[in-house]
């Protein structure tokens, strides 16, 4: 492609004043004070032009990129410094938790993982209940080799392998297409686009982020039939699959759509690149390594109840006509109910799902370009259909997950969407760019930059739970760790617990380990309910009446700020005020047992009689 006739900056100089930024970035997460308290928004603690100028850096590092293709740029140009200024940038965004000071960051499934590293520290094995011993002993061997506690080291691994997954896809995108269709791919490609999974250290974000490398490692294999690589497939293969099953399920997926992909092209249906299939013949195929993964999935998962379990309830959900409550229906009754403003829909909906419909649709429309003529699927390789084939397996079957109680929500299909639609979008400004007059390169040029622009600042503020999305922060405190840990050593365990603000049995675990609990530290999983709205002062003039034995009630700064913080224009459907706390701490039935500021316990004693 040549080059524009657009006098343009100087590309170095831009990126010497992106990596300025950086140093701003860098003074500003430094000299802000940690959190004190618990924090509904980690957007909130920092001023708006902190992440202005995180935002520009980064479409500063992709213009940079960019540029070696619409600017004409030589060999030596300054794309590597922008790649880094990206990856910099984001590191520094997926570091936040650990400026902030939180102890740990996530407060359900995470919390439980702490936990049974924990056991593992304390019996040396994984228990029979650990389905997912990799991310516990890699988190476990960093403890050891740091000195760190594993509750505190465990949000790394997520930084880790999120950057990682990044230069994972530069590698893929470089291995599959050539010089100038991977560069209009690489911005699309190091975008975070898998958004709060990149912050949730968790064995299925964290597998499927890991799918770029498996991807790469395949291809490599079989263009170089090189043994190193081959060893790398099958230990890398081996380990995703204990990693996490529906990952497993979905690699197999992506195999079977490889496996169809190469028979259309070795057919001649799709006449494809030339000489991309004839280089491979003496390659490992999809079905050895499919094979070996089926193998170990049913040698390691077959023999845990929770997994057995969940497969058979997905099975008879597509068995019979009736099923529980799905995503959308959840979506629909929430929308019936609260009548929320167009403009309250709209920001949900692009922080949630914003950078899924952009990716998806000119995924999409590249897709629709590929295959309406002749012409254009002669130009297909190997690599693309597959890549095509994957994007619309997985936006299609993100639809059963939507629409039908799977176990699982659809935003897990739907995140494997996005990794192959990322893997199109540049071919689609590609083909665009290649079919254009002079004119129309520079309205492709700008059509790119909007789109990069977008995708940064939905995929920015989309990157930790906020209320901008209608969830809270999952920030973990102090406060919750040591209030937690009094409950549970000092309550009498014949008193229920009901709780607002926090899940107590993810906290035992995570102090605790996940095995070998005394009575009094055992807090059922079943036990998450809160207390009443308004605390059934609209029924009684005390809490006690409402209940006819006596029971604990936890409260955190977390459940206190709740609507207030997500709800704040919605009044009318807030369960709780700072009136119902006010009458809480008059309440005669009540008693306050415990406090540090972010933590309440109290002793609610019913005047029931029986």
């Amino acid at each position: 492609m040549s080059a524009s006739s657009v006098r343009r900056p100087d590309t170095g100089w831009v990126v010497t004043a992106g990596f300025a930024l950086v140093v701003a970035l860098t003074y500003i997460l430094f000299s802000t004070p940690s959190a004190s308290a618990y924090e509904m928004s980690i957007y909130e603690a920092y001023p708006w032009y902190f992440w202005a100028l995180a935002v520009l850096a980064l479409l500063i590092g992709h213009y940079a990129v960019l540029e070696r293709v619409f600017g004409g740029e030589s060999e030596g140009g300054a794309w590597r410094l922008g790649l880094l200024l990206i990856l910099v940038v984001e590191a520094l965004l997926l570091l936040l938790p650990y400026f902030r000071g939180y102890p740990v960051f996530g407060r359900g499934d995470v919390l439980t993982h702490v936990g049974q590293i924990v056991t593992i520290q304390a019996t040396g094995i994984a228990g029979q209940q650990d389905i997912y011993p990799n991310l516990h002993f890699l988190v476990l061997s960093l403890s050891y080799a740091s000195g760190v506690e594993p509750m505190h080291l465990i949000n790394s691994v997520g930084v880790v392998i999120s950057l990682f997954s990044l230069v994972a896809s530069f590698a893929l995108v470089t291995t599959v297409y050539d010089r100038t269709r991977a560069f209009l791919s690489l911005p699309f490609v190091t975008l975070l686009i898998g958004g709060t999974a990149h912050v949730n250290p968790s064995p299925y974000p964290q597998s499927v982020l890991l799918v770029p490398f498996v991807l790469y490692l395949f291809f490599k294999e079989q263009r170089t039939r090189s043994t190193a690589v081959r060893v790398a497939l099958v230990v890398t293969a081996a380990a995703m699959v204990v990693y996490h099953p529906l990952t497993t399920l979905f690699l197999l997926f992506v195999f079977g759509v490889y496996t169809a992909a190469k028979f259309v092209h070795d057919r001649g249906l799709l006449p494809g690149a030339s000489g991309e299939s004839g280089e491979w013949r003496s390659a490992v195929g999809a079905t050895p390594v499919a094979h070996l993964a089926l193998g170990m999935f049913a040698a390691w998962y077959f023999d845990f109840s929770q997994v057995t379990g969940k497969i058979q309830t997905v099975v008879q959900t597509f068995l019979t006509t009736e099923s529980g409550t799905s995503t959308l229906d959840s979506y629909s009754s929430t929308v019936s109910e609260a009548s929320p403003a167009l403009i309250d829909l709209v920001r949900i909906g692009l922080v949630q799902y914003g950078v899924s419909a952009i990716l998806l649709s000119l995924a999409g429309l590249y897709a629709l370009w590929a295959l309406s003529s002749a012409e254009r699927r002669r130009d297909l390789g190997v690599y693309r259909t597959t890549f095509l084939g994957g994007f619309a397996l997985f936006a299609g079957l993100a639809v059963p997950f939507l629409v039908m109680d799977l176990v699982v929500g659809f935003g897990r299909p739907l995140m494997l969407a996005r990794i192959f639609a990322a893997l199109l979008v540049g071919s689609l400004f590609y083909a665009l760019y290649r079919s254009a007059d002079a004119g129309g390169k520079r309205i492709v040029q700008v059509g790119c930059y909007v789109v990069l622009a977008c995708l940064v600042v939905i995929s920015t503020f989309g990157l930790y739970y906020s209320p901008y999305a209608i969830e809270r922060n999952h920030q973990v405190t102090n406060a919750e760790l040591d209030g937690a840990d009094w409950t549970l050593e000092f309550r009498e365990p014949d008193n229920p617990t009901i709780q607002y603000g926090i899940n107590l049995r993810r906290f035992r675990d995570a102090l605790y380990g996940t095995a070998g609990y005394t009575e009094d530290e055992v807090i059922p999983a079943s036990t998450t309910v809160g207390p009443p709205p308004h605390f059934n002062y609209t029924e009684h003039d005390t809490l006690g009446a409402s209940y006819d034995e006596n029971r604990y009630m936890i409260i955190t700064r977390s459940g206190r700020i709740f609507y207030e913080e997500m709800y704040p224009d919605y009044r009318e459907f807030w369960q709780f005020d700072d009136g119902d706390y006010a009458r809480l701490e008059r309440d005669g039935t009540v008693s306050h047992v415990y406090a540090n500021g972010g933590y309440d316990t109290y002793l609610v004693n019913s005047t029931q009689t029986a």
